[in-house]
């Protein structure tokens, strides 16, 4: 794989790596594509991960990589590498993709290793949804980040996937990996939450400011086409609001 120059004379700390692989409400992929289109962020290079599905994905009758690494500095002086995927990794290459990132990530100094995703959380019937954001980290310097961006921490739970196998892959190679997870309705897009994160993690680490409106306009949009077709569910079942259904 090839190797990201983002030297910069405004800060002597490495860049911040999101991993941006779609996976439960979309809040990854949804997380890593605003931030590169809020920062205009350049695209450096395609991410070659032996792993992946022989694919290439075309976009204007133009063949694109399935994995790119964009990159910039922000006002800050942040330097900022972000991972986006156009399609999920597949189940069974999950371990070495997260090696492969983890790798690259220390061969450009990584400062820390982002790992923002959705997850499901069963609940019983007429508990209602929660908008929630737990992080954990391989670190006792991630966890420090978490404590003073007010992200309550996980003290017990199990994270799979590639968040998972970052957070294992950063201690073992002594790197900093955080994982966020946030509270997903459903496997669906889920702005709301997507919304949550992208604040999440520009308190954790960016600290620009970043103006989080637009996705939580299109989080309002989704939340009012949802009980709007629930009000016309109930009127073609004739159901009445606020009675017992059995």
């Amino acid at each position: 794989m090839k190797r990201l120059s983002t030297r910069s004379d405004t800060t002597e700390r490495g860049p911040v790596v999101i991993e941006g692989f779609p996976g439960i409400g979309g809040i990854s992929s949804i997380t890593s594509r605003y931030i590169i289109d809020f920062f205009n962020l350049r695209e450096m290079m395609p991410l070659e991960l032996e792993s992946m599905p022989p694919v290439t994905i075309v976009r204007k009758s133009k063949p694109v990589p399935a994995v790119t690494v964009h990159g910039g500095i922000l006002p800050n002086g942040t330097k900022i590498a972000v991972i986006h995927s156009e399609i999920p990794a597949p189940e069974a290459g999950v371990r070495k993709i997260a090696s492969e990132i983890t790798e690259w990530a220390k061969s450009i100094d990584a400062s820390l290793i982002l790992s923002p995703q959705g997850m499901l959380v069963e609940r019983e019937d007429g508990v209602p949804d929660e908008m929630a954001i737990y992080g954990t980290s391989s670190s006792e310097d991630g966890m420090g980040m978490l404590r003073n961006a007010g992200i309550e921490i996980m003290e017990e739970g199990v994270v799979s996937g590639i968040p998972g196998l970052l957070l294992y892959e950063g201690a073992k190679r002594k790197m900093t990996t955080v994982a966020l997870l946030a509270e997903a309705r459903t496997g669906a897009a889920d702005t709301r939450s997507a919304a949550l994160m992208i604040h999440a993690v520009d308190m954790l680490c960016l600290k620009s400011g970043m103006d989080c409106e637009p996705v939580c306009n299109l989080a309002v949009e989704a939340e009012t086409v949802r009980i709007n077709g629930l009000h016309t569910e109930m009127r073609e079942k004739r159901l009445i609001p606020g009675t017992v259904y059995r």
